[in-house]
């Protein structure tokens, strides 16, 4: 697929959600939007998807352990998405705690560090 540079109007294939600008000219797709093969994709659509992944390549299991493996596949995203982001500001995107985005954080940068096991 193509990604188009800009257009006057960005429409999510996910929800149907549009965005477009008032003066009608061409604008670059939104910082926090996606296109990708699979199509373009809002924020919001990109993390549903993000955690709809996560609970597809996990073994079944009950609802409160597909519920935490949704919560930590949204933090992770984010946490991908924007490493820069504070904590706290994470936390509040993924309703979520600082604390618990700080040992996030901890385990990502511990996973990805040579010598990591």
């Amino acid at each position: 697929m193509t990604v188009a540079t800009a257009a006057t109007r960005w429409t999510c294939d996910g929800c149907g959600v549009s965005v477009s600008w008032a003066d009608g000219e061409r604008a670059p797709l939104p910082d926090a939007w996606e296109e990708s093969a699979d199509g373009c994709f809002c924020l919001g659509c990109r993390r549903e998807r993000a955690a709809e992944a996560a609970i597809e390549q996990a073994p079944e299991s009950d609802r409160e352990a597909r519920a935490k493996l949704r919560r930590a596949s949204l933090i992770e995203f984010e946490l991908r998405r924007a490493p820069e982001r504070p904590n706290n500001t994470i936390a509040r995107a993924c309703r979520s705690s600082a604390v618990a985005i700080a040992t996030a954080r901890k385990q990502m940068e511990s996973e990805s560090s040579p010598g990591a096991e």
